[in-house]
């Protein structure tokens, strides 16, 4: 048994517990009020040194961020407008150029416009879009060439807009297209679809040929249709196509066509 000088003995070598814990928080404090301290004293030491002598933090004259605060609609003014990409088309005499632009003020802000050499004439927009494809093509026999714009909507939306112009006596037209859609859903059976992706476009000789997968309703995913397709055949004409064939293909004759070139047996003159 430990008598009492033992007993203050060993209080002496440990240390009484709570005089150890009494000093273990005077050091936690201390601890806590240098770190508040160093850190305090280096943003104010960042803040100092990113700030001009004299200035408030703020920019001031021509300092002014650059990022614009509006929407880019058809009130921006042209020099907002950032020319990402340009295409010429000259099918005869006259020259046209092909402009993607994008604006930085509106993250949604993209646009193609077909305009004169000189950028002062619009003939077509093409609004919240960008340039997916540009060519020179021969549609019809012995005339000049066509000119092919493929744009793509901003988004997830996988839409796809294929655009054919040429000039006729001096003036730029765009080409019409045939009501396709219709006919190719009453191919659907009640529980099919074409679910959410575009036609594959295909140029063979001057027709163009169109196939779309056919989706098997809340059972296939977004990649894989496995009910076959739809194959549409436009043969051209002036200033437009005719809605030559509509049909259903397999499976495997789809994913055939899916896999094809996008020309074929046809005439890329450019640009």
């Amino acid at each position: 048994m430990l008598s009492g000088r033992d007993i203050i003995f060993t209080n002496r070598r440990l240390g009484n517990p709570t005089e150890m814990n009494l000093r273990l928080w005077i050091a936690i404090v201390i601890f806590a009020a240098c770190a508040a301290f160093a850190i305090g004293w280096h943003i104010e030491y960042r803040r100092t040194r990113s700030t001009p002598a004299g200035g408030s933090g703020h920019p001031i004259g021509n300092a002014q961020s650059t990022q614009a605060d509006f929407e880019c609609d058809v009130d921006v003014p042209n020099d907002h407008w950032h020319t990402v990409q340009t295409f010429s088309y000259q099918p005869v005499k006259t020259l046209y150029s092909v402009v993607w632009q994008l604006c930085p003020g509106d993250i949604d802000g993209r646009r193609v416009r077909v305009m004169d050499a000189n950028y002062q004439e619009v003939f077509y927009e093409f609004g919240d879009s960008q340039i997916f494809r540009v060519e020179q093509i021969e549609l019809l026999n012995g005339q000049v060439p066509q000119l092919l714009i493929v744009t793509g909507s901003s988004g997830t939306n996988d839409k796809v807009d294929w655009h054919v112009l040429s000039e006729v006596n001096g003036q730029l037209h765009e080409w019409t297209w045939p009501d396709y859609d219709a006919p190719a859903e009453k191919l659907l059976r009640a529980d099919e679809n074409f679910c959410c992706k575009a036609w594959n476009f295909h140029l063979r000789g001057h027709d163009i040929f169109l196939a779309e997968g056919i989706y098997h309703k809340d059972q296939d995913g977004n990649c894989c249709p496995s009910r076959g397709g739809v194959l549409v055949r436009l043969k051209p004409i002036r200033n437009g196509f005719k809605l030559d064939t509509v049909q259903r293909i397999s499976w495997r004759e789809y994913y055939r066509w899916r896999s094809e070139p996008f020309c074929s047996k046809c005439t890329l003159t450019g640009p």
